[in-house]
C-alpha cells in the first residue's frame, strides 16, 4: 500500500510540476553574450540604414529601410526586415522611424529577420567603427553610373571606301583570272 501511495504521489507531483511549467509566463529574451565578431559571423547580411516605415503584420513587425552602406550579404537600396512584436521573443518592436541603425540580419527563407540578441542596434560611431574594423569600409547599395565610352581616332584621316574595297576587288580579279585559266586549259584538252 505504501508503494502504491508513493507512486501515486510521484505522479501527482510530476503532473503539478508540468502544469506549473506550462502556465508560467515566458522568460524574457536572454541578454546576448556574443561578441561583435560572433554577431557578424552569424549574420547573413550586415548593413546600415534608416528606418523609413513600420508595418504591423500578424505576430511581427516589418520595417522598410533605406540602406546606406552594405558590409556583408546582398542588400539593395531598399530592404525590408522583420522582427517579432514580442520583446520576450527577442523582437525589436521599438525601432524608430527616421533613425539610423546597424542591422545584423539573418536570411529566413528569403526574408531578412532581426532580433535583439543578433546585434542590431542604433548606428553610433563606436558601432560603425567596430563593424568597419571587422568587415571593412563596405559598399554603397547604389550602383555607380556607367562610364561613358569615348572613341579616339587612331589615324589621321579615315580610310576612303575605294581603299577599303581594293583588297576584295583584287581577290575577285584573281579568282576570275583563275577561272578563265581553268576553262581555257579544259578546252585545249577536249
Amino acid at each position: 500500500m505504501r508503494r502504491l501511495l508513493a507512486v501515486l504521489l510521484l505522479l501527482v507531483g510530476s503532473l503539478v510540476a508540468t502544469v506549473l511549467a506550462t502556465a508560467a509566463p515566458a522568460a524574457a529574451c536572454p541578454r546576448s553574450s556574443s561578441t561583435p565578431a560572433q554577431q557578424v559571423q552569424a549574420a547573413d547580411a550586415v548593413f546600415t540604414g534608416t528606418v523609413t516605415s513600420r508595418t504591423r503584420q500578424g505576430p511581427g513587425i516589418h520595417y522598410d529601410v533605406q540602406v546606406e552602406r552594405s558590409y556583408k550579404g546582398e542588400v539593395g537600396e531598399q530592404a525590408m526586415v522583420m522582427t517579432s512584436r514580442d520583446p520576450r521573443a527577442c523582437g525589436l518592436p521599438d525601432l524608430v522611424e527616421g533613425a539610423d541603425y546597424v542591422f545584423f540580419a539573418t536570411d529566413d527563407g528569403g526574408d531578412l529577420t532581426i532580433s535583439s540578441d543578433g546585434g542590431t542596434t542604433r548606428a553610433t560611431d563606436a558601432h560603425l567603427a567596430t563593424v568597419e574594423r571587422l568587415l571593412g569600409a563596405g559598399t554603397s547599395p547604389i550602383p555607380p553610373e556607367p562610364e561613358q565610352a569615348t572613341f579616339t581616332l587612331v589615324a589621321g584621316e579615315p580610310t576612303s571606301r575605294t581603299r577599303l574595297a581594293a583588297p576584295g576587288m583584287a581577290l575577285v580579279i584573281v579568282g576570275l583570272l583563275g577561272l578563265l585559266l581553268v576553262v581555257s586549259l579544259g578546252r585545249r584538252k577536249a
